[in-house]
């Protein structure tokens, strides 16, 4: 491209993202507003994936981003294009990944005014600030490359969320020279040498120590192991750190934090370290009852606000994880014995036998049959609330949930955005009859991708896990005994290999065909 040559300002984002910061990526519906987006992608010859509904094109970047640690990108229209994708969003929001949104919006001098033209909405900006970043309204095309660096430095500087930037349809019809980047790189905060000797301390004089890892440290597995290792310590994993270290691991616990005797654990613990997590409400789902840490405390994030949430440390490390982590590995020279691996072994123990045992047999079938290295996305389903805590995960960023938010209908979309981030790694799929419903339009995306996955329905007739929650407290059913009438006749008619199976037999063998053969399969256990 000459440099001479103008561009358009939808044209000329698209260039700016592809030339300076490597977007090879973009999921959106093109609409009348944001023609001159796709325009921009169609000359940059960038993969352009099409869901369904924005909905879909939220979760498929969030899966995206998941596999490959890189800012999913999304190109949405104004008004409802932005409103359907904001659960996704928010659900990027609270699982702390990184996310830039690009949108249209009502014309600059229409912009809050209530003149009603087509998708006007008051401030699209102000909709979704509460689940972003930033959220920004760009009339001035000479602000955008400042901003889309912005954007950036969120991504890889701080606590990575998502980013939403609505720019005008007029605005993005105007001609300008191609953007140059502006570089004002922001370095990763790093915590001081005498609080990692203290923390080094702490743990090295540690009897009973304690590690939780969450999403935050997803690029410290290593790092984990050997603090681990050198203090002879279990490593609970919140479900966004779920692969970080391996399940077999003699000190891996798993993802295990829901489980009220690995929580009586760490509340036993003289000393515990926590990286990269917030000890959420969704991580310990215990009521909203914060942990009662006895011992001292050793906090890592990179979010100094979240240092004094739910639990204050004794030691505040400030700073991105893995960076972190390995600064005090090096500090830690010893080699403790704490029965760290007998403590483990009976955690996990205790983890498989605080999930359903009815589900146990199905989730041991998916663990002898799937193949190494599986991308697994989970709906919320009771299939998938057992599997987070039992199912092996060997690998970092092939676990993908909906921790955070709880959405249902994320897990097929979610699956489709980690298959087109790598097309060699097998993807599972775990959903309900329920929340599958919410997204079965992707299955039509999936065929037209051409990625090959295997989808698991856990069969059964409604929202089983809400109808267990009536009776639990005696509370008439209303609106949980639904049905997906006949869901492998609707797999096959979006192009899918689709079987029903109602036994572990025939649910092993069916699936060792479906990862044996490419193409999109479909397998449906009914339940009874």
């Amino acid at each position: 491209m000459a440099s001479s040559e103008k561009l358009r300002v939808g044209e000329a984002i698209i260039d700016l993202l592809v030339r300076e910061y490597g977007v090879d990526t973009v999921f959106g519906i093109p609409g009348v507003h944001n023609i001159e987006l796709f325009r921009g992608l169609h000359r940059s010859g960038i993969r352009v994936v099409a869901p369904r509904h924005e909905q879909g094109a939220g979760f498929m970047a969030d899966g995206w981003s998941i596999a490959t640690g890189k800012p999913g990108v999304c190109a949405l229209i104004s008004g409802p294009g932005l409103t359907n994708a904001i659960t996704p969003i928010a659900q990027a929001y609270h699982d702390s990944r990184p996310m830039l949104v690009l949108a249209s919006t009502t014309p600059t001098d229409a912009l809050g005014k209530k003149f009603g033209p087509l998708h006007d909405l008051d401030d699209q900006s102000a909709v979704v600030r509460t689940v972003t970043a930033f959220s920004e309204t760009i009339t001035d095309p000479t602000k955008l490359p400042a901003l889309i660096e912005r954007a950036w430095n969120v991504f890889t500087s701080s606590r990575p969320r998502p980013v939403h930037i609505a720019i005008p349809t007029d605005v993005l019809e105007q001609f300008v020279e191609p953007f140059t980047r502006v570089t004002t790189q922001t370095a990763l905060p790093v915590s001081n040498e005498s609080d990692i000797a203290r923390a080094a301390q702490l743990l090295a004089g540690a009897k009973r120590p304690m590690i939780i890892a969450g999403g935050g440290a997803i690029n410290a597995g290593d790092a984990l192991v050997q603090i681990a290792n050198a203090i002879d310590s279990p490593i609970v994993l919140t479900g966004n750190a779920k692969g970080v270290v391996s399940s077999t691991h003699s000190l891996c616990v798993g993802s295990a934090l829901v489980i009220p005797r690995v929580q009586d654990e760490i509340e036993q613990s003289d000393v515990v370290l926590v990286a990269g997590s917030e000890l959420s409400d969704a991580d310990l789902y215990n009521g909203g009852r914060a942990l009662n840490f006895t011992g001292k405390v050793i906090r890592i994030d990179i979010d100094v606000e979240q240092m004094q949430r739910r639990a204050i440390p004794d030691v505040s490390l400030l700073g991105d994880s893995r960076i972190t982590l390995t600064a005090l590995a090096q500090e830690l020279n010893v080699s403790s014995s704490n029965s760290g691996s007998e403590r483990a072994a009976n955690l996990r123990k205790s983890a498989r036998a605080g999930v359903r045992q009815d589900l146990l047999p199905w989730i041991d079938a998916m663990e002898q049959t799937i193949p190494k290295g599986t991308v697994v996305a989970l709906d919320s389903t009771q299939l998938a609330y057992a599997a987070h805590t039992v199912m092996a995960c060997d690998t970092p960023r092939t676990w993908l949930a909906p921790f955070g938010f709880g959405t249902l209908g994320c897990a097929l979309p979610m699956a489709i955005g980690a298959a087109i981030a790598d097309s060699t790694k097998p993807v599972l799929a775990i959903v309900g009859d329920g929340g599958w419903l919410f997204t079965v339009a992707e299955m039509a995306a999936a065929i037209d991708e051409g990625v090959d996955i295997v989808v698991v329905l856990w069969d059964n007739r409604g929202y089983g896990q809400i109808r267990e929650s009536f009776d639990d407290v005696q509370a008439p059913r209303m609106g949980v005994d639904v049905s997906s009438h006949d869901p492998s006749a609707i797999a096959r008619g979006f192009g899918w290999n689709a079987i029903d199976v109602n036994t572990i037999e025939a649910f092993s063998t069916a699936l060792s065909e479906a990862f044996e053969n490419r193409g999109a399969h479909f397998i449906r256990i009914s339940v009874s």
